[in-house]
């Protein structure tokens, strides 16, 4: 396994443990107080996706190359889709909340920043997901 698809399930891993978690204790939190405003707490754990890029980067093997053009290839790719599918998606749920809401109410003021945060996971998630799918495709001899 070569840097990319570390830091890809390193990012996926990282991510998913923050949902969970933060799911759990604003569940709990609701449960026991009627609300919550425990969520905001564990936007801290998100904040070791910052680390991924200074992850994984000594070789495999003393003489070995961290990544060649192959993997760049990939990474660009990745990212390109990835910014693709939340395009699509962003569209969707504004259009979608649209209609959920009406034209006549408005939106919370919440919904922004849980907006700005859910963006950037999905993005890590879409090319985290678009970087193991390239190289799953691949033989291993290329």
């Amino acid at each position: 396994m070569n840097r990319y698809q570390k830091i890809a399930w390193f990012n996926l891993i990282v991510i998913a443990a923050t949902v969970i978690v933060t799911s759990a204790a604003i569940a709990v939190d609701i449960h026991i107080r009627g609300y919550s405003t425990v969520g905001w707490w564990f936007v801290g754990l998100l904040a070791l996706l910052k680390f991924t890029p200074r992850l994984f980067k000594k070789p495999q093997s003393p003489g070995g190359v961290v990544a060649d053009e192959r993997d760049e290839l990939i990474l660009k790719k990745a990212v390109s889709s990835a910014w693709s599918a939340f395009w699509w998606v962003f569209v969707a749920v504004t259009f979608l909340s649209f209609l959920v809401v009406g034209p006549r109410n408005s939106v919370p003021t919440i919904a922004l920043p849980l907006m700005a945060i859910g963006a950037g996971l999905f993005l890590k998630v879409a090319c985290s997901v678009a970087i193991l799918m390239q190289y799953g495709r691949g033989g291993r001899d290329e």
